[in-house]
């Protein structure tokens, strides 16, 4: 079975871009987004680590996956947008925004819980530059990562 595979954009068995262990979010403008890749590196991320793909290059890498699909994929991924429960469609409605998406490796692959830390690092990277749309895809579930504060009481 060929399969649209590529180490740095995993997918589920239907085909869609799942990236277990990342924090991908949105970034409007992209020299902002350069600069949060910086601020990442500055923190300590090694390049490998962070990748940033402009607005033109996730919609060439999401076209490039879908034509990858087998038909097992396709007609499982056909039901997809009324059942995807990742909500990793809403980077696609971005991307034709002209938005950016950053992807953050959380943890290593092989770990299946993150720190805190560690994501509340992410978490304020991020919230200082401007992201909006952030999700956790961890190995058994996708997290919205508020970048708010918690209301005081």
């Amino acid at each position: 079975m060929t399969q649209a595979y590529h180490p740095k954009f995993p997918q589920t068995l239907i085909g869609s871009l799942y990236p277990t262990n990342y924090i991908v979010a949105v970034i409007d403008d992209l020299e902002e987004a350069k600069r949060a890749v910086q601020a990442f590196r500055d923190a300590g991320y090694e390049e490998n680590t962070v990748r940033l793909m402009d607005a033109q290059e996730t919609l060439a890498k999401i076209q490039e996956l879908e034509a990858k699909k087998n038909a097992f994929q396709r007609f499982f991924s056909s039901f997809q947008g009324a059942t995807d429960e990742t909500g990793a469609e809403v980077y696609r409605f971005e991307a034709k925004l002209g938005h950016h998406i950053l992807y953050v490796r959380a943890c290593a692959s092989s770990i299946r819980t993150c720190s805190t830390d560690e994501i509340g690092q992410i978490r304020s990277i991020l919230k200082a530059h401007h992201a909006h749309t952030v999700k956790f895809f961890g190995t058994w579930a996708v997290e919205d990562i508020p970048l708010r504060s918690a209301p005081e009481h």
